[in-house]
């Protein structure tokens, strides 16, 4: 599997270029995106409403008191399991209906669904477990760094906090080292999902090879991919900031007719907002992997391609 060396100037180029992908077929590109958000919604609200009916059957609080820390980890651990492995295969459909807009074939919002039904694109679920397993090294690596009490002082913080107590968050010790090492996994998680997915997807790969193939490309074109990283960033917080500034407005505009009203718009907003951050992230990674490893097939790969985990 070749993997180009690129210019650090290539950075540039990804972030400029993924602020024109959806421009063919918007309809298409910005309604996959939303379609991929409503559906993480969905699951969410799903899993909160079982998580209150379980912790709706235990004790109930004291007065005054807010939910129990081990009762909110009841929802937010399945929770989080679950969003972990759906991600990657609703990305891989995000990646597709942009590459297919891109290659003038036509494409529907819908076909973000799409690797849920092929064999190839259930099998990004692995990419998920991998980002798991990525975390709890990671989570292994910041306790041993930060301290042994560290982590049983923030959760006490935390439980004081949902309480409705103002207590200090502790410090943890080797505050540098753990902002590298927060860094580095951040690093490792960026590439995974500009590379792994679409090799896996495009290009056949399978799991094992994906990773590997996704660790060589992030060493070797490390300076392109820390440039295009900082850029994706630095936008993402300034159009942050110019949304807050229209929400501010709607909700003003809009609670002057109703309160319920300026609540919509700001949501609708935020939607269609976190929708044009989501293709221009997602975009770059397919335009990274693009220029990285090159075009693969045209089509997604199916049982004969397909990876085997």
């Amino acid at each position: 599997m070749e993997i180009r060396k690129l210019p650090i100037g290539q950075g540039l180029a990804w972030f400029r270029q993924a602020i024109d992908l959806g421009a063919r077929n918007p309809r298409a590109v910005f309604g996959a995106a939303l379609l991929f958000l409503l559906a993480l919604y969905a699951v969410a609200l799903v899993f909160a409403i079982v998580g209150a009916m379980v912790v709706g059957q235990g004790a109930a609080p004291a007065a005054g008191q807010g939910p129990d820390l081990r009762d909110a980890l009841i929802v937010a651990a399945p929770l989080f399991l679950v969003v972990m492995v759906l991600v990657p295969i609703l990305l891989g459909g995000l990646m597709h209906v942009i590459r297919e807009t891109e290659s003038g074939r036509p494409v529907r919002a819908r076909d973000v669904f799409l690797p849920l039904r092929s064999p190839a694109g259930r099998r990004l679920a692995g990419i998920g477990l991998v980002q798991v397993a990525l975390t709890a090294v990671g989570g292994l690596l910041v306790a041993a760094l930060a301290g042994e009490d560290y982590w049983r002082n923030y959760a006490a913080a935390m439980q004081s906090a949902m309480q409705g107590q103002v207590e200090q968050v502790p410090q943890p010790d080797h505050a540098g080292l753990l902002m590298l090492l927060q860094l580095l996994l951040n690093y490792v998680s960026y590439v995974l999902v500009m590379f792994a997915i679409p090799l896996m997807l495009f290009s056949g790969a399978r799991l094992g090879e994906a990773v590997k193939a996704t660790l060589q490309a992030g060493l070797r074109n490390l300076g392109a991919n820390l440039l295009a990283g900082v850029l994706f960033i630095g936008a993402l917080l300034a159009a942050t900031l110019a949304f807050a500034l229209v929400a501010l407005v709607l909700g003003l505009v809009g609670g002057a007719v109703h309160p319920v009203l300026g609540n919509l718009l700001v949501a609708m907003a935020g939607l269609g907002f976190v929708a044009g951050v989501l293709v221009l992230l997602v975009g770059g990674g397919y335009l990274a992997w693009r220029d990285t490893f090159g075009e693969g097939p045209a089509a997604m790969p199916g049982d004969v391609h397909g990876i085997e985990v």
